[in-house]
């Protein structure tokens, strides 16, 4: 069976999944947000750089779920999929969507392998049409009543994540928008990188030469 994976954030929908659904946690209590703003200069000092973006990410969803339980968690995550996915919107990146069933439609085992939440990424995929698909992504752990990040699916952790799941390379086919993913392009045979950032394609075109495709999708 061909194997074919997709990014999700910046490849099947123009956004950050993971990003607005935080704020989404933070803005519903005042006192969330002020704990946000407070802590706000040190979450940012980790978000910059990549080896502690997982640290940052954490205090975010952290502060957006402690003190909820495990219920209440998911049917928040359900409501905000479905208000900013579930009808039609701009956020949906059509063309990608489209080749996903594509693919889908030909047999090929089709995987979403993302730094999203996983949970949250299964839902966005549900809702825009990406169905019958594996999703691979990030996990939480509980920490003093709330979540926190468990593991990050990202960068080279995406290629071991997916080796968990018995998907080795070689892939047939990888569509992504990051340079983030380089350790999977290597291992596809066929590259497709979508609406790429002017710095993600140096880096991609550094690494992988000209053995790659860009597409401009809406």
């Amino acid at each position: 069976m061909r194997v074919v994976i997709f990014d999700l954030d910046h490849t099947l929908i123009h956004c950050d999944s993971f990003t607005a659904f935080c704020r989404y946690l933070i803005l519903r209590r005042w006192w969330r947000l002020g704990l946000t703003l407070v802590l706000g200069p040190a979450i940012a000092g980790l978000w910059v750089a990549r080896r502690t973006r997982i640290l940052g990410g954490s205090a975010l969803i952290w502060i957006g779920t402690v003190g909820m339980d495990h219920a209440e968690f998911h049917a928040l995550m359900d409501g905000h999929v479905a208000e900013r996915f579930g009808k039609e919107t701009e956020l949906v990146c059509r063309s990608a969507v489209r080749e996903l069933q594509s693919h889908v439609t030909d047999g090929a085992r089709v995987v979403v392998v993302t730094g999203s939440l996983v949970a949250l990424a299964e839902r966005v995929c549900k809702s825009i049409g990406a169905e019958r698909v594996e999703v691979v992504g990030s996990t939480l752990r509980s920490w003093m009543g709330g979540w926190v990040a468990d593991q990050h699916c990202f960068g080279p952790h995406k290629v071991v994540m997916l080796a968990d799941r018995g998907t080795l390379p070689r892939w047939d086919c990888v569509y992504t928008d990051s340079a983030a993913d380089i350790p999977i392009l290597e291992g596809a045979t066929r590259r497709v990188v979508v609406n790429p950032r002017p710095n993600d394609r140096v880096r991609i075109e550094a690494r992988l030469g000209a053995d790659f495709e860009i597409v401009e999708w809406t």
